[in-house]
C-alpha cells in the first residue's frame, strides 16, 4: 500500500490531497492526527516538507527529496490563558495575530503575546521554528516555557511546562527553537506573556547611519527600533535614513524619554503603524534578504559596505542586527564577510542551491549532523533544508 493510501486510510479522504511538484499533501486536524502521519511517512521513507502558512517558505536549502508537504495550519488544538499566572498553552497552527487578540481579550489588556509575525498569516509554529527575531519583543526563545513535539517517528513528547523554573538538566525545548521543523515537528507550546505596557508613542529619529541610533535605541522605555536606509525609509514617507522607535511601560517613563529625544535627537511623533511596514519587511520573498549578526560597533562600517555594494539595509542597532535586502551573489558574500554570523533568509533559486545559506562554520557541523541522526534517523523532516544541508 502506498504513503497516500495509508494517510486515507487512517486520517480520511479530506486530510490528504494533492500538491504540485509532489506526491502528495496531508494536512491532520489534531495531534493525535500528527503523530500518526509521521509514524505512515516513516514506515513509508517518505520525505515530507513542514510548512504552516508559508511565510518562511524562502528560508533555508531546496529540498528535492521531500515528496509529501505536510501543513500545519490545522493544529487549532486548546487554548489556555492563565491571566494571574502570566501564561498560556497555545495550538502551534493558529494564527499569531488571532492569538494576540484572544490574549487582549483574556486577560482585560493586562498581557500581551510577545511575538512579532512577519506577516498576517504567520502561525505561531512558524515563529518558533524559525526563532526570527523581531522588533519589539526579541527573540522567541526568550519567553518559551515548554513545548509539545512529535518526532519523526510518530512519537508525543514533551519539553518543558508551564512555569519558569521548570528545566533540570538541557532545556531542550530550546534545541527545536530555529531548527527549522528539522527535529520534530511542533503541536503545541507554553509562552511567558508580558504585561501589557501603560502607554506607548512612535517616533522618527534622523541618523545618518544605525551607529548613531544606538544610544536612543537604548532608552529605558524603548521597545521596539528600526534604523532604515533611505531607500526603505521611503515607504514609511520619511525623507532619509533614520530610525523608527517606539517607547512603552510606565507613562512618565516614556515621556521622558521623549523628550529626550525630541530635544536630544531632533525625533518627530510618528504613525504607529509604520510598525506593522518594517515587520513586514522581514517576512515573503522580497528577491533576496540575508540576515547579518554584528557588534553594535561594527554597524556603521558593515551596513557601509554593503550600502556600497547596492543593499538597502534594515538594522536593530540595539541588539546587532541587521538585514540586507539585494538579490546579487555579491551582497550575500559582502554579508558573509560583514559581521560575526549571518543567515540567508531569502534568495534566488540559483543561489540557495549553490551557497552555503546558515554560515561557514564547519565546526559545528558534526554536532548538527548528529543531532539530525539522532532525532531524525532516516531523514523524513525537511531533508536537507537546514545548514550544511542535512
Amino acid at each position: 500500500m502506498s504513503v497516500l493510501a495509508a494517510l486515507r486510510r487512517e486520517l480520511g479522504e479530506d486530510r490528504v490531497g494533492s500538491s504540485p511538484g509532489l506526491d502528495g499533501r496531508v494536512f491532520p486536524r489534531s495531534g493525535e492526527e500528527l503523530a500518526t502521519a509521521l509514524r505512515l511517512l516513516a514506515a513509508g521513507e517518505a520525505s515530507a516538507i513542514v510548512r504552516g502558512s508559508g511565510s518562511w517558505d524562502a528560508l533555508g536549502h531546496p529540498m528535492p527529496r521531500a515528496r509529501i508537504l505536510l501543513e500545519t495550519t490545522g493544529l487549532l488544538g486548546e487554548v489556555e490563558v492563565d491571566a494571574e499566572d502570566g501564561v498560556a498553552h497555545l495550538p502551534a497552527g493558529a494564527l499569531v495575530f488571532s492569538l494576540s487578540e484572544h490574549v487582549r481579550k483574556e486577560t482585560g489588556g493586562a498581557w500581551e503575546l510577545p511575538f512579532d509575525p512577519v506577516s498576517p498569516s504567520s502561525t505561531l509554529g512558524g515563529c518558533l521554528a524559525t526563532a526570527s527575531p523581531g522588533f519589539c519583543f526579541g527573540h522567541p526563545r526568550d519567553v518559551v516555557l515548554g513545548l509539545e513535539i512529535v518526532l519523526a517517528t510518530g512519537e508525543r513528547v514533551r519539553c518543558g511546562g508551564r512555569v519558569v523554573k521548570n528545566v533540570t538538566g538541557y532545556d531542550l525545548a530550546k534545541l527545536y527553537l530555529g531548527s527549522l521543523g528539522t527535529l520534530g515537528v511542533i503541536e503545541a507550546a507554553w509562552i511567558r506573556l508580558l504585561p501589557a505596557p501603560e502607554k506607548t508613542g512612535c517616533w522618527w529619529v534622523p541618523a545618518a547611519d544605525p551607529s548613531l541610533a544606538v544610544e536612543p535605541a537604548r532608552l529605558p522605555s524603548a521597545r521596539a527600533a528600526a534604523w532604515l536606509s533611505a531607500g526603505l525609509a521611503r515607504e514609511l514617507s520619511k525623507p532619509g535614513p533614520g530610525m523608527l522607535l517606539e517607547l512603552a511601560g510606565d507613562a512618565a517613563a516614556v515621556a521622558a524619554d521623549a523628550e529626550h529625544l525630541v530635544c536630544q535627537n531632533g525625533a518627530t511623533a510618528s504613525d504607529p503603524t509604520g510598525l506593522g511596514v518594517v515587520r513586514g519587511m522581514r517576512g515573503g520573498d522580497p528577491g533576496g534578504r540575508v540576515r547579518v549578526s554584528a557588534r553594535p560597533s561594527q554597524l556603521a562600517e558593515s551596513v557601509a559596505g554593503l550600502s556600497r555594494a547596492g543593499a538597502e539595509i534594515l538594522a536593530h542597532p540595539a541588539r546587532g542586527l541587521f538585514w540586507a535586502f539585494s538579490a546579487d551573489e555579491a551582497v550575500f558574500a559582502a554579508a558573509e564577510r560583514a559581521g560575526e554570523g549571518f543567515l540567508v533568509e531569502a534568495a534566488p533559486l540559483a543561489i540557495r542551491e549553490s551557497r552555503e545559506l546558515f554560515g561557514e562554520n564547519p565546526e559545528l557541523r558534526p554536532l548538527q549532523a548528529a543531532i539530525k541522526a539522532q532525532y531524525d534517523p532516516a531523514g523524513i523532516l525537511n531533508p536537507g533544508r537546514f545548514a550544511g544541508r542535512i
